[in-house]
């Protein structure tokens, strides 16, 4: 997978990107953190620079290639970082990887009760032929406020509505799969969940699944934290870490 390894610190950071997204999305939060961890950012199949090449996706092929790049690069006790699916491919790898600690960005395990109402909409509009033309729409509206709508907010739309058609769809197509109850009962790491206004999880739910859990609420945010609400997520971040 196309990857960049950067920082000069000794603990790995693994950051995994969401949907439709791609690692270059995490180079100011890995500038920010290049003296606290050796930082690794990399592409998921049908993102980025790493292509497709016959992979199939869905959740668990995902957190399959989250677990085998960190053991392909011998990384032990990994801060494992997520970004919306890639918060929720982070806590379904962690059996395999055994992190360090798992930071949640907005990821939704267990997905809040608009989340799945969203899906289903996109799931209608799948075979539509202006479909990438509604999802930057749905985008737009759903993942940024509207302070949060310049043009990084574009190219980040851009970014995710350019994805591969097997990328697209398997999300709307599958999230009702996922059992976040069996998957949330085996994270026995310490876990970092962090919102924004309106979190794409619900917390209540995964409290009561992950003892080990602390929430953060970042106010006046949308769904990209590491972007618009950077400053305060690496506040977060190493304090949930120094006091455990």
């Amino acid at each position: 997978m196309n990857c960049e390894v950067s920082g000069s610190g000794v603990i790995p950071l693994v950051c995994v990107h969401g949907w439709g997204c791609e690692k270059g999305q995490f180079d100011r939060l890995a500038h920010a953190f290049a003296d606290d961890f050796r930082i690794y950012r990399f592409d998921l199949p049908g993102h980025g620079g790493t292509p497709l090449e016959g992979f199939a996706p869905d959740f668990e092929a995902y957190a399959g290639a989250v677990a085998e790049f960190i053991a392909s690069r011998r990384l032990e006790k990994p801060v494992v970082l997520g970004h919306s699916m890639g918060g929720v491919l982070s806590l379904m790898a962690s059996p395999r990887v055994r992190p360090r600690a798992i930071i949640n960005l907005d990821g939704s395990m267990p997905a809040a009760p608009h989340v799945l109402a969203g899906q289903v909409t996109l799931r209608g509009w799948l075979d539509a032929p202006d479909f990438r033309q509604r999802l930057a729409g749905a985008l737009r509206e759903g993942f940024f406020l509207p302070s949060e709508r310049d043009a990084r907010c574009e190219e980040i739309i851009r970014t995710m509505c350019s994805a591969p058609e097997a990328v697209l769809r398997f999300l709307p197509e599958h999230i009702g799969d996922l059992k976040p109850d069996q998957i949330l009962r085996e994270v026995n790491v310490p876990v970092l969940y962090v919102g924004p206004d309106t979190p794409r999880f619900d917390l209540a739910r995964a409290s009561a699944l992950m003892p080990r859990l602390r929430f953060e609420q970042i106010q006046g945010a949308g769904h990209f934290l590491h972007i618009y609400a950077l400053p305060r997520v690496v506040a977060l971040v190493r304090d949930f870490l120094q006091t455990g």
